[in-house]
């Protein structure tokens, strides 16, 4: 009984003291240095609600709630949870209805907004962002002469993005961002979905 508890005691020992320079390997290991910030370029296509008639009449003949989208964004973090963010899109041009005929809608916004990061690995990694922003919207008809109107207001913004690390600074991501705008009675929200690259610094 005494022997097997020896041995027993003994092959522990020997784990241990096996065990023990891995250890102090990981445990002196440097961690990886988060990075300061990030500079990103997108583009892709957005989604308009803005309806396609007018006073519920449908002056359109030919409506498009689809446009191109193109975002950039420059954001630096003040600890590993949260961090600032500027940023600005334009959502393209719609094509809606409008008492002259069809007219394209158009939404642009610049705005600030708070940050939160989110890791799901080694290489994936994600961003939650909400804010408020300057937003900027115009309706021009097509028809020559025809009045144009434009509005402008303070609306807020969020934006939900999947990261995907090709290099330690340099990561490939999809987003989504979503505002809304109106140019007079007309407008509503406007969403993108877009791919591009960020740079960590």
């Amino acid at each position: 009984m005494h022997t097997s508890t020896r041995r027993l005691a003994g092959v522990a020992a020997l784990l241990l003291l096996a065990a023990a320079p891995a250890a102090r390997a990981q445990y002196l290991q440097p961690a990886v240095a988060m990075p300061r910030g990030y500079i990103s370029v997108a583009g892709g296509g957005s989604s308009y609600a803005a309806d396609c008639g007018y006073d519920y009449y449908s002056y359109s003949q030919d409506c498009d709630r689809v446009g191109g989208a193109v975002r950039v964004a420059a954001g630096i973090f003040m600890a590993p949870f949260f961090g600032f963010e500027l940023a600005a899109a334009d959502f393209g041009e719609s094509r809606v209805g409008s008492p002259y005929g069809d007219a394209a809608f158009r939404i642009r916004m610049a705005g600030i907004g708070v940050v939160f990061p989110v890791d799901y690995g080694a290489r994936f990694n994600g961003l939650v962002r909400f804010g408020l922003a300057s937003v900027r919207a115009t309706l021009e008809p097509l028809q020559t002469g025809a009045p144009a109107s434009s509005g402008s207001s303070v609306e807020g913004y969020y934006g939900l993005t999947m990261g995907y690390m090709l290099t330690p600074n340099l990561a490939i991501e999809l987003s989504l961002d979503g505002t809304r705008g109106y140019a007079g009675s007309t407008g509503g929200r406007v969403d993108a979905l877009t791919a591009g690259l960020s740079l960590r610094f």
